[in-house]
């Protein structure tokens, strides 16, 4: 059985969104339950009484982007839910922008990794992308209750700041699900074991506001094992450090150069991750190679 919630206040635009679900997953999952809501309230409500495989959301409503809107308090509540937007005026790029502090905040936290989440077009053919959150929505299943505790219990322990109980927590749902992508990737981010080259993989699977604030945090960790070498410490800021640096004349113009484009880099990547393109990635791994090589 797959059960899926379809939010949209259009009937046609719903019957269309079940025909196309029964065809991509047809031959594999001939029990499909539909349940519909033409509300965000009406949503909400069918999600506190069942458990879903797959919510398909409509951007718009009564009111303009009341589907974008509900966004972060569905990833807030229902961390493991899988997602589908659907819109004929936003993009993927725009949704992951207007989702953009809630990214922040919860990239280096499980809630991330537990779902499949994408943005469509009403026009795009769906079927690839319903066939992702099929197998998505498969993978969850195995161990499904135990895993899926697992990842809330991992998630409490990141909001906590606990990350030795919470490393140790991903820990036991590799031993349940052995290669279980999410905890692996979550494993490697929260030890900070993603680097610049690793981040620009999610840049071109589409991630890419998640991809810049991992390069991001990536840059962040470098400059200060970098500080900390060149002055035994580190400081609030990275450009306390740098101050520092050059006023005990610890390093040289070339490297305070290195250094002060790569905190540039930093800045953007965190502050502005929209505006990062590939060839960023790039620099950010060039620069680093020069400056660390400098500082041997």
């Amino acid at each position: 059985m797959f059960r899926v919630l379809i939010a949209d206040d259009d009937f046609e635009d719903r019957e269309l969104l079940k025909l196309e679900i029964t065809r991509a997953l047809g031959e594999d999952e001939p029990d499909i339950r539909f349940r519909e809501a033409v509300s965000v309230r009406e949503a909400v409500k069918a999600l506190t009484a069942q458990i879903f495989d797959l919510m398909t959301l409509d951007i718009e409503f009564d009111r303009m982007n009341e589907g974008i809107d509900a966004l972060p308090e569905l990833f807030e509540t229902h961390p493991t839910l899988n997602i589908i937007v659907i819109s004929g005026k936003l993009d993927k790029r725009e949704v992951a922008e207007r989702l953009f502090r809630f990214t922040k905040d919860n990239v280096l936290k499980g809630k991330r990794w537990a779902r499949h989440f994408d943005v469509l077009d009403k026009k795009d053919d769906k079927r690839s992308a319903i066939r992702r959150a099929y197998s998505f929505a498969l993978e969850q299943r195995e161990g499904a209750d135990r895993v899926r505790d697992l990842f809330l219990q991992a998630e409490s322990y990141l909001e906590k700041n606990m990350m030795d109980k919470c490393l140790e927590v991903y820990q036991k749902i590799q031993n349940l699900a052995p290669g279980e992508m999410e905890s692996t990737e979550n494993i490697r981010i929260v030890k900070g074991d993603v680097s610049a080259e690793q981040a620009l993989e999610y840049y071109r699977t589409g991630e890419k506001i998640v991809a810049s604030l991992l390069l991001g945090y990536h840059l962040e960790n470098r400059l200060r094992a970098f500080t900390a070498g060149v002055l035994g410490r580190t400081y609030p800021t990275l450009s306390e450090g740098l101050k520092e640096m050059e006023q005990s004349r610890r390093i040289s113009q070339f490297r305070k150069g290195l250094f002060s484009e790569l905190l540039g880099l930093r800045n953007k990547a965190i502050h502005q991750p929209t505006t990062l393109n590939e060839s960023d990635f790039r620099t950010a791994v060039k620069k680093l190679t020069l400056l660390e090589e400098t500082a041997s």
